[in-house]
């Protein structure tokens, strides 16, 4: 019995060292390959949910904006006078109409059923502006990312409410157009639709919402 229990101990010689090398290697390049499976993964995850959150965060902005350019109202209804009849107007003269920009663009809501769009320094302001700012601030947006806001006030100087930031450089854009199709460059009480462009990067990931708003007080 002590010979075969020493016969045994003299056979276990181990791994040699070229066999420990060999298999760390083979260890290392399934560690490197399992690795690479995980950052992969990782991106592909991480690309999505930066879709997902430009998708959402493009879509509220664009569905608020939407909601109230609809109603659009006439500046005063109250009266038979036509010239008082324009939806769209500057700030620094509501009274009178005004083509919108292809950037920026002020209108009202009829809140306060008075038939007429009214802005007092307290009280219910009925007046809208959408525009692309720097993001801290209400300046124009001269680099991204740029925040589109929406400003409730008679001041044009007013920085607003951040509705989504984290949008392009000339990430948005107003176009405007009769019932049939037809652009409207020129006479603002010719508009009656307006297609509304915005353009959301997240981390180099881009976002496009396109839609378009026909105006109920025009048709």
């Amino acid at each position: 019995m002590r010979k075969i229990r020493r016969h045994l101990l003299a056979d276990e010689t181990g791994f040699t060292l070229a066999e420990m090398m060999v298999a760390i290697t083979v260890m290392i390049v399934v560690f490197f390959a399992l690795h690479n499976i995980f950052s992969m993964s990782l991106r592909v995850f991480s690309f999505g949910n930066d879709k997902v959150e430009a998708v959402e965060n493009a879509r509220l902005g664009v569905e608020r904006m939407e909601r109230e350019l609809r109603g659009a109202y006439s500046y005063d209804k109250s009266n038979a006078s036509a010239s008082d009849d324009h939806l769209f107007f500057n700030l620094s003269s509501p009274g009178s109409a005004a083509m919108p920009g292809s950037t920026q663009m002020t209108f009202g809501n009829e809140l306060t059923s008075d038939m007429k769009l009214t802005c007092p320094s307290t009280g219910t302001c009925e007046f809208f502006t959408y525009k692309l700012t720097q993001p801290n601030s209400g300046a124009a947006c001269t680099a991204a990312p740029c925040t589109l806001r929406r400003v409730n006030s008679s001041s044009a100087s007013a920085t607003g409410d951040a509705l989504v930031e984290s949008v392009a450089l000339n990430g948005l854009s107003f176009s405007y157009f009769r019932a049939d199709g037809t652009a409207v460059t020129a006479n603002e009480g010719e508009i009656e639709r307006v297609q509304v462009r915005l353009n959301v990067n997240v981390d180099g990931r881009t976002q496009v919402l396109t839609t378009n708003v026909d105006l109920r007080n025009r048709l």
